[in-house]
């Protein structure tokens, strides 16, 4: 026993020396801190399972992950665990000590696809290690810590166009996009995508590509050879197929790959707005002061990177990682809002980047990879809505920028043709896309929000229970004249607020258009 708490006491201060040698540790949270909102990436993760079809050469290397095709890797909990030490580090002042307390403190919800729930257990593991959980159910003291996830088909918070109302929006435009683009674009890149193919042992062409029984376009084909070259240097593996490809080939087929793959699922603004469905909503009412049952202090979402980019994008947070593509984000990555009395602070968190040959060493060696991980960037941003010299973002001013936005696109419900025939099997109130009041700039303001003394939210903490939000009563325009159409067309949708829980508000939908194996993040 008294070498157990050595050791446990030998690994939280490994992890609080470095954690403290953060590069961006000198950025405290201020005085006043009211909640912790964080969006997260999963981690590292093993190829999708069609790699052993489109690149047969890539098997024997998609078996040394140790884990199923999709799932979780070693360095994906690496990365993961290492996001919940350093939140658990950073909000030590802020956040009960101790062990898990099933009191409503926190909060964490995950994307129903296996490897999000196994990267929230591993950042839950973080913040909770074994040994310090309750005392007298068993020798190693766990923390057994609840997660909540999403409905089969239901959601509009994580996944919308995956696995929610949105799919058939999302395929309609993948569909087209590939009809205009894909033919043209082999073309011009075929000596490249022949040269891999050639590597990875299948001759692989537009139109020639079947799965299951199912035709399939050339970029789906290609992102999965993309993600085997991607996961495997991230992992630590020969992602060279042994020397049969060239590390600069590889760069440059990521390159042209990921290009386009971005071009087809984000490359129309409406496509953001389906990406992120209620979530922004969901985010500006738990960011909002004064916070409906205060105890709630640390909000943990964690998803696919869609999610992260779209929100991004929308709210006009600039994705720029160090030694990284602009808009590339790591896996194991989360975004952290920063909750205060007069707004937010923002920042991006990336686990840290160990080396090639320091990941393959230890593998080889059979050390555990996460002693690599115990640092980590914290990187503050600034949404465009906000003046660099700020110490805060106001809410209203992000609520603001995703007004504006979604004024342009319109709501998901509207782009995806979502009505109430879709909520037959929804458990508490059915979202529509709509946002509060208090969200919406007023015209008379010159888009400033005038709205903010509407009824706070009665959201309540995720884990715990669905809550719907208390309704609003919809702000009439108080204007005439030629810029009145465009203050009609909000006003339109400013009927409720969403829900306050996540994921059940659609209902199970009992048609999936794609396996959740294809999930792009």
């Amino acid at each position: 026993m008294h070498n157990h708490i050595m050791t446990l006491r030998l690994w939280w201060s490994l992890a609080s020396c470095s954690l403290v040698s953060l590069h961006a540790s000198d950025i405290e949270p201020l005085p006043g801190l009211r909640r912790v909102l964080v969006l997260a990436r999963h981690g590292n993760r093993a190829p999708n399972p069609q790699v052993r079809v489109v690149c047969p050469n890539f098997v024997p290397i998609l078996e040394q992950f140790g884990v199923a095709p999709a799932a979780l890797s070693r360095i994906g909990m690496a990365e993961n665990e290492e996001n919940g030490i350093f939140l658990r580090h950073r909000y030590r002042h802020f956040l009960p000590e101790g062990r898990y307390l099933y009191d409503g403190t926190y909060a964490f919800f995950s994307e129903r696809e296996e490897r999000n729930i196994v990267s929230t257990a591993a950042m839950a593991r973080g913040m909770f290690p074994p040994g310090t959980g309750l005392e007298g159910f068993a020798p190693e003291r766990p923390n057994i810590v609840p997660i909540a996830t999403t409905q089969d088909g239901a959601d509009v918070i994580m996944n919308c166009p995956r696995d929610g109302p949105c799919q058939h929006a999302l395929n309609q435009d993948k569909a087209r996009w590939a009809e205009r683009h894909e033919a043209r674009i082999y073309r011009k890149h075929a000596k490249l995508f022949k040269t891999v193919f050639r590597a990875c042992g299948y001759d692989l062409e537009p139109g020639n590509i079947t799965y299951k029984g199912k035709r399939k376009d050339f970029l789906w084909a290609a992102k999965a050879v993309m993600d085997a070259f991607l996961f495997a240097r991230n992992e630590g593996l020969d992602h060279t197929l042994g020397g049969l490809i060239a590390e600069s080939v590889i760069e440059e087929f990521n390159a042209v790959v990921n290009e386009n793959l971005h071009d087809q699922i984000f490359g129309m603004p409406h496509q953001l707005t389906y990406w992120t469905g209620d979530f922004i909503p969901t985010l500006l009412t738990l960011a909002r002061v004064p916070l409906h049952e205060p105890v709630n202090k640390l909000h943990v979402f964690l998803n696919h990177r869609e999610l992260i980019y779209a929100t991004a994008h929308i709210l006009g947070i600039p994705i720029e990682f160090p030694n990284m593509n602009k808009d590339s984000l790591p896996s194991g990555c989360s975004l952290i809002l920063e909750v205060y009395d007069d707004g937010v602070r923002l920042f991006f968190w990336a686990p840290s980047q160990p080396s090639f040959e320091q990941k393959a060493r230890y593998l080889s060696s059979g050390r555990p990879v996460k002693d690599l991980f115990l640092r980590g960037s914290l990187l503050p941003v600034h949404p465009k809505a906000c003046p660099l010299q700020g110490r805060v973002c106001p809410v209203r001013a992000l609520a603001s920028t995703f007004v504006e936005f979604v004024h342009k696109t319109g709501t998901y419900v509207q782009i995806c043709n979502v009505s109430l025939e879709d909520t037959y099997f929804a458990k508490g109130e059915a979202s529509l896309g709509i946002v509060e009041t208090w969200v919406e700039p007023s015209p008379l303001a010159g888009g400033r929000n005038v709205s903010w003394h509407a009824a706070p939210s009665k959201f309540s903490a995720l884990a715990h229970r669905s809550a719907s939000s208390e309704l609003a009563a919809p702000v009439a325009p108080q204007y005439v004249g030629q810029n009145s159409m465009p203050m009609l067309m909000l006003a339109s949708f400013l009927l409720s607020i969403m829900s306050g829980y996540v994921g059940w508000y659609l209902g199970r939908r009992s048609r999936q258009e794609e396996s959740h194996y294809n999930m792009l993040g």
